[in-house]
């Protein structure tokens, strides 16, 4: 993720601002981008809505809302205004280089051990996701729909994983109730305790 947000400012460099209009604190940018496929060049511009008083920019690339990166269209429009800094709300906690994760399941040639089952589920989990994505990316509410079915799906996934956590725990208990019982049943039927010492009682 970190590298996908340094490739993002890499590609400012392939961008030119071609016109601005303002009003207000609001500002509409067209930015121009200069791509090149099998030696031809292309030229796609984008529309950026910035505010003066917030420093909130959206791009119509939706790079932000899809990934969570801010797109290098959305970059050149604040280093325009002068805004240095990228605003602390299109900051999140994966973007930092030295963020500590729980798993990592991007295939590494040189760590073998992450090509287990986990792996391979992420990996078939991606592909399915992004099969679906391709459908509907031309549609807003479309895309809505697909963004609302996934925050259920998730919803009861993580619901699901709590009550089985919860019967996992309560069958651990439950185990260690009935071996509990099974031990004072078992010490019950053996009898007392023969002594060989001077005194003792014999049965």
């Amino acid at each position: 993720m970190f590298r996908d947000v340094q490739t993002e400012f890499v590609k400012k460099a392939d961008c030119t601002i071609r016109a601005m209009y303002e009003h207000g604190d609001l500002a509409w940018v067209k930015v121009e981008e200069e791509i090149v496929v099998y030696e031809t060049t292309w030229y796609v511009t984008y529309d950026v809505h910035f505010d003066h008083s917030t420093h909130a920019v959206r791009c119509e690339c939706n790079l932000f809302k899809s990934v969570g990166i801010l797109c290098y269209h959305c970059l050149v429009a604040l280093s325009s205004y002068k805004v240095n800094e990228v605003p602390s709300c299109y900051v999140l906690p994966r973007w930092r280089k030295n963020i500590k994760r729980k798993h990592t399941y991007i295939k590494s040639s040189h760590d073998v051990r992450r090509l287990d089952e986990s792996h391979n589920i992420f990996r078939g989990l991606c592909a399915h996701f992004y099969n679906v994505a391709q459908e509907f990316v031309d549609c807003d509410d479309e895309a809505d729909m697909l963004h609302a079915a996934l925050d259920d799906a998730r919803a009861k996934l993580v619901d699901y994983r709590a009550r089985m956590r919860n019967k996992t725990v309560a069958n651990a208990h439950n185990n260690i109730a009935t071996d509990t019982f099974n031990r004072v049943r078992h010490r019950g039927h053996s009898g007392p305790i023969k002594g060989n010492h001077k005194g003792s009682f014999k049965m």
